[in-house]
């Protein structure tokens, strides 16, 4: 009897690994200068990834917060961790997050904000990083019908990490919505984020023997221009 115990609970243990590593599937999509890796099960509501040229972008259908009534705050959160890789001959000088929704605000009481912060950390030296907080470019003010849309963006500047080839960005986004009155309404809803790099291209620099090479050459035609000018000089 124990060994059948035993039997059932290694089966048990063994499905729930395999069980384990299918919920964990590291995914790559390559773009036309950078490589984006990440946990797909690890996205939470940003929902799949899409590619397009240079540009991951998500169009999550469940990522909103809303208030009713006078129920106070509501808070949704979302993050996301994705490694950027630039392909052979770039790097990385630049990183904007761009973001897109709409809101509705009924009640003088009701409110309604995106917020949110972007982190770049050089895999290659990782305490190196750089953040950037998520503003809206307006504010989240209009009430009545119909709902307004809203857009929001981050920027981070690289250039001076200078050569930079792998990224990892980590993307937080917080929607807030608040009442306080009866007969109140706050909704936000988040429809697009989009993270898209600049990269500049890397000077090829010449190995070891490459300069060997050359200042082989350069010797040589030193050399040839002396004997020429001996031959020249009269004696």
């Amino acid at each position: 009897m124990k060994r059948v115990y035993k039997l059932a609970a290694g089966v048990f243990l063994l499905s729930q690994a395999f069980s384990g590593a299918a919920l964990a599937v590291p995914v790559t999509l390559s773009g036309d200068t950078v490589d984006y890796t990440f946990d797909d099960a690890l996205l939470g509501l940003f929902g799949p990834a899409s590619l397009s040229g240079d540009t991951l972008y998500f169009t999550p259908v469940a990522f909103q917060a809303e208030s009713l009534n006078g129920a106070g705050f509501a808070l949704t959160k979302s993050t996301m961790n994705i490694e950027v890789s630039a392909h052979d001959g770039w790097s990385f000088s630049n990183m904007a997050l761009s973001e897109q929704g709409d809101y509705l605000l009924l009640g003088a009481s009701s409110t309604a904000d995106v917020t949110g912060q972007i982190r770049v950390r050089d895999v290659a030296n990782p305490l190196a990083d750089m953040t950037a907080s998520i503003q809206s470019s307006a504010p989240l003010d209009q009430t009545g019908l119909p709902t307004t849309n809203w857009d929001a963006g981050a920027e981070i500047d690289l250039s001076a990490w200078n050569g930079t080839q792998t990224v990892n960005v980590t993307v937080q986004n917080l929607l807030l919505t608040s009442t306080t009155g009866a007969s109140s309404l706050a909704f936000v809803d988040k429809k697009f984020v989009g993270l898209t790099p600049t990269l500049a291209a890397i000077s090829p620099v010449p190995e070891a023997h490459t300069y060997a090479t050359m200042l082989a050459g350069l010797g040589l035609i030193g050399w040839k221009i002396g004997r020429r000018r001996n031959s020249l000089s009269p004696r």
